[in-house]
């Protein structure tokens, strides 16, 4: 498939954004037909970062990962030694993810960050959000997501968020919109924050990043 075949395929699936700000993530994956070039955000391999944080700040444990997408952050953690739950808003996904990982013991499940099961609350010692809370609109819904992630912690859990940082300086029209640290500060001040640094990859400098993590 060309790139503006692809570009074609993700902007058909963005068009259903204004009547289902999240759902239309299940059409992107139906459209990919198991083809992980045409799903974007698709690094197929552990999210360094992530993996970096998690070596130095926490030893296995329970862990979430929210909007897992193609579950290779989930395998990376399990492979740390964690007990992982996965889920993701898209049955296509999680189907993709049992096929791609079938002997994982990561237990994948569809699942809405916006009304998570009330069997989640207060169970993890680790929860994993990358680029999902700025793949939400904002105006309430995305202030819901956010508010929920603290609930999943147990006591002395962790939050981990990584994403684009709103810098002041881009025009983003669509999703990733990228988050400003004031706004993600005050939307976990209930829970005690662990550290905040802002990173650029080598391969896109201009664009400014941050992983933050709070704790329980």
């Amino acid at each position: 498939m060309t790139e503006i075949e692809r570009e074609e395929l993700i902007s058909t699936a963005k068009a259903a954004i204004n009547n289902d700000p999240i759902g239309w993530f299940d059409e992107l994956y139906d459209l990919a037909n198991r083809n992980s070039s045409m799903i974007p955000w698709a690094r197929m391999s552990p999210n360094p970062i992530m993996i970096d944080w998690v070596k130095e700040n926490i030893t296995g444990g329970k862990a979430l990962i929210v909007g897992c997408g193609l579950g290779d952050d989930a395998i990376g953690l399990e492979e740390l030694g964690f007990q992982v739950t996965a889920f993701d808003i898209s049955e296509q996904c999680i189907n993709w993810c049992r096929e791609r990982f079938s002997e994982s013991s990561v237990d994948w499940q569809v699942a809405d960050i916006l009304e998570p099961p009330a069997k989640w609350i207060e169970q993890f010692d680790l929860v994993v959000e990358i680029h999902i809370l700025q793949a939400i609109p904002d105006g309430g819904i995305r202030e819901l997501a956010a508010k929920n992630l603290p609930k999943l912690l147990n006591k002395d859990g962790f939050l981990l968020c990584i994403g684009r940082l709103d810098n002041g300086r881009q025009m983003i029209q669509s999703p990733p919109w990228p988050l400003k640290e004031d706004w993600l500060k005050a939307s976990f001040s209930e829970i005690n924050l662990h550290g905040f640094t802002q990173f650029t990859y080598q391969e896109s400098i201009d664009v400014t990043r941050y992983y933050a993590a709070w704790r329980n």
